[in-house]
């Protein structure tokens, strides 16, 4: 197991204390949902190879105490099943002649 500490640079807004609510994540990022303590804002920050590429502060603001000692439940980048292809009735009609 390693650990990444990933510093961003001092222009960057990052949340110095954060209550984290969620996770997602695509093929090259991954995405994390936190709310600023400082003034309860939600704010989203994006990672790309451990390295934080963009935070965005969402101007939505919740309060902390309905997301403490919360159960996260849900599947991450969910996707569909390939559909398979429908064949026309009579090439599945096994019946003998």
């Amino acid at each position: 197991m390693t650990q990444t500490i990933v510093t961003p640079p001092a222009n960057v807004n990052v949340p110095k204390n954060a209550l984290f609510i969620s996770q997602s994540g695509t093929e090259s990022s991954l995405m994390q949902t936190v709310i600023d303590l400082e003034n309860n804002e939600m704010v989203v920050l994006t990672y790309s190879y451990s390295n934080i590429e963009n935070v965005t502060r969402t101007g939505v603001y919740l309060n902390p105490d309905d997301y403490r000692n919360m159960k996260i439940v849900g599947t991450d980048a969910p996707y569909a099943k390939e559909k398979e292809e429908k064949k026309p009735a009579h090439l599945n009609d096994s019946k003998e002649k």
